[in-house]
């Protein structure tokens, strides 16, 4: 009797442990190429890496969020072993020149709004390239958020990653500032 009640309680753990899962991180399928992660108010879409172009040493890795939940939470650091360093970048124009800089307090999203990394825009800089991802790579992304802890993303690489989300005009990338 005992060994059953055991098996019952072990069942019973498991399945509250997959139904606990459940809530903290689901991957569902959409329209989007990536599908959709979820993790505690955090849903997020069209995540996506650009291919390492030519010799470049550098790349960039784009994600929407949406924070859905009652209070803001903020984005405070993204990594991927295939850069030596990775930031978040903000990306602004100054007349006709690109301005890029180090987002060092993060990107904070507030309860109801979404945050968007896309191409031409605030971005995730992967600098110092380990390894050069190429279209049709898939390559971990783990983004740090201050409440809902890290999430890691399975990004497609693509050489125009969200052409549709984002793009850069008529910007002189000749002129960038770091």
């Amino acid at each position: 009797m005992k060994k059953l009640a055991l098996v019952f309680v072990g069942a019973a753990l498991a399945l509250t442990a997959c139904d606990k899962a459940k809530e903290t991180t689901t991957v569902s399928s959409t329209s989007d190429a990536s599908g959709e992660v979820v993790k505690a108010s955090l849903n997020m879409t069209d995540y996506a890496m650009r291919a390492a172009l030519g010799n470049n040493p550098n790349t960039a890795a784009y994600v929407t969020i949406a924070n859905k939940g009652s209070t803001a939470d903020r984005l405070l650091s993204a990594s991927c072993t295939c850069a030596t360093t990775s930031t978040l970048h903000t990306m602004k124009m100054n007349g006709t020149v690109m301005e890029m800089a180090e987002a060092k307090d993060g990107f904070e999203i507030l309860s109801g709004d979404t945050l968007t990394l896309a191409p031409g825009g605030n971005h995730i800089m992967l600098e110092g390239l380990t390894e050069r991802p190429k279209a049709g790579d898939k390559v971990d992304v783990t983004l740090v958020f201050e409440k809902a802890g890290p999430i890691t993303l399975s990004m497609p690489v693509s050489n125009t990653p969200l052409a549709k989300t984002g793009t850069s005009g008529n910007m002189d990338h000749g002129d960038m500032k770091m």
